[in-house]
C-alpha cells in the first residue's frame, strides 16, 4: 500500500532507492545530528541503504520523503503500527539544514498524526537522543510528552532516549 499525504506546503511520499542520494544530502546538511548518532559528522550512502532497507522490513513501516514544490527537503521514518508493541511511531524526522525552523517539521508531523488517526491510532511516539536539547525543544511544542528514557541504538551509538509520546 502506497503512502501520500498533502499539506499547504508539503507532500509527503514514499521515499524510493533513487532518492537515497537525496536523504545522504539531508542527512549531511545536519553534521551536529550526526555527531550526536554516530559519533562522525556525515554519513556514507552504504549506512542510508542499510537504515532504508531495515525500516521497510516492518510491515507498516515507512521511509517517507518531505517535498516542498518537487524538492526533497527532508526524511521521515513512520511505523503506523509497531509489531513489538502496536503503537504508532515516528522513528525519525529530519529536514535539510537550509529548511529548519520553517514550519515544514510541524506540518510534517500533523500529516502523519492525521494519517495515525486515519488508521486508527490513539497515540503516537517517538525517540529523542537525550543531548538533543532543539529536537526535544522541538516534540515539547509539539504537544509530546516525555514518559520514559531508556538506553538505546542509535546509528553507531547506544545512548539515553527519551521516549516521548502524544494522545491523538
Amino acid at each position: 500500500m502506497s503512502l501520500h499525504l498533502s499539506g499547504e506546503r508539503l507532500v509527503l511520499r514514499e521515499l524510493k532507492q533513487g532518492d537515497l542520494p537525496f536523504a545522504l544530502d539531508v542527512y549531511n546538511s545536519n553534521p551536529g545530528y550526526n555527531l550526536l548518532r554516530n559519533g562522525e559528522s556525515s554519513v556514507t550512502l552504504e549506512e542510508v541503504q542499510a537504515e532504508y532497507d531495515s525500516t521497510l522490513s516492518i510491515p507498516t513501516g515507512y521511509w517517507l520523503a518531505l517535498c516542498s514544490r518537487d524538492k526533497l527537503i527532508g526524511i521521515m521514518h513512520l511505523i503506523v503500527s509497531n509489531p513489538a508493541d502496536q503503537k504508532s511511531w515516528i522513528s525519525m524526522l529530519l529536514l535539510h539544514a537550509e529548511y529548519q525552523q520553517q514550519g515544514f517539521g510541524k506540518e510534517a508531523v500533523c500529516l502523519v498524526e492525521q494519517h495515525c488517526i486515519a488508521a486508527g491510532s490513539n497515540n503516537i511516539h517517538h525517540g529523542v537522543m537525550a543531548h538533543n536539547e532543539q529536537a526535544l525543544r522541538f516534540w515539547g511544542r509539539l504537544g509530546y510528552e516525555q514518559y520514559r528514557q531508556v538506553q538505546a541504538p542509535v546509528g553507531r551509538l547506544t545512548q539515553p532516549v527519551l521516549l516521548v509520546a502524544k494522545w491523538l
